[in-house]
């Protein structure tokens, strides 16, 4: 999982709480301001953003402003002295320093365990499967209920050839093939958000004839 991580650079605990988390198998990416932070969540949009205050430099309304401009639906949690504590902090964890390693460890796999399932990470492409978006090129798109369905059942087969029979069956729940104008419309519109190039698709491919393809990393073929 993605840790987004925000201190100040000349806070002596930055490495120490930076190997905590790294030994805790998390992927920690650093940044030093909160308008960093949100540059890094739009092209990153981690599993988690931890706020680490440090001192009255890095403002906590600085961060909540900056955080709530990206639009990014990302848990949070903030380490702050009690009188940093000014502004209201919605649904965000809060630990009041001095706090125990332990503390912290605690209220990260809190908030996590409600992540391990939300995003599918493929190369340039990451799938929220609990907003039903995907971000390709530091681009958030918005998938419909029944292109997110498609997308996944294309995932969840990737390298395998899916049939137009398969698909109408698992997502439109017909066998009837007299028409399958809906799913080549459906194709196109996924297409024109996962692919660089819908024109020249690398990662959804059609089999002539068969049906589909997906190519988890298109690079690789």
């Amino acid at each position: 999982m993605q840790v987004l991580l925000i201190e100040e650079n000349n806070l002596d605990h930055t490495a120490s709480l930076r190997s905590n988390l790294e030994a805790n198998g998390y992927q920690v990416y650093l940044v030093h301001t909160p308008d960093g932070a949100a540059q890094q969540a739009l092209t990153l949009w981690p599993n988690l953003i931890v706020y680490n205050s440090g001192s009255s430099t890095l403002e906590l309304a600085d961060f909540h402003r900056a955080i709530s401009e990206t639009k990014l639906d990302v848990p949070c949690v903030i380490v702050a002295n009690q009188e940093q504590i000014k502004v209201p902090v919605g649904n965000e964890t809060v630990l009041i320093a001095p706090h125990k390693l332990q503390q912290l460890n605690q209220s990260i796999e809190k908030v996590v365990t409600k992540q391990k399932n939300r995003f599918i990470r493929l190369p340039n492409l990451t799938i929220d499967c609990q907003q039903y978006k995907v971000m390709r090129g530091g681009k958030h798109f918005w998938l419909t209920p029944k292109e997110f369905k498609l997308l996944y059942l294309l995932i969840s087969n990737q390298g395998q050839i899916l049939k137009r029979k398969t698909i109408m069956q698992e997502i439109w729940e017909t066998d009837y093939m007299g028409d399958t104008r809906t799913l080549d419309v459906h194709i196109r519109w996924l297409r024109e958000k996962i692919e660089d190039n819908p024109s020249q698709p690398r990662r959804l491919i059609t089999v002539r004839g068969v049906g589909y393809r997906f190519v988890v990393n298109p690079d690789s073929e």
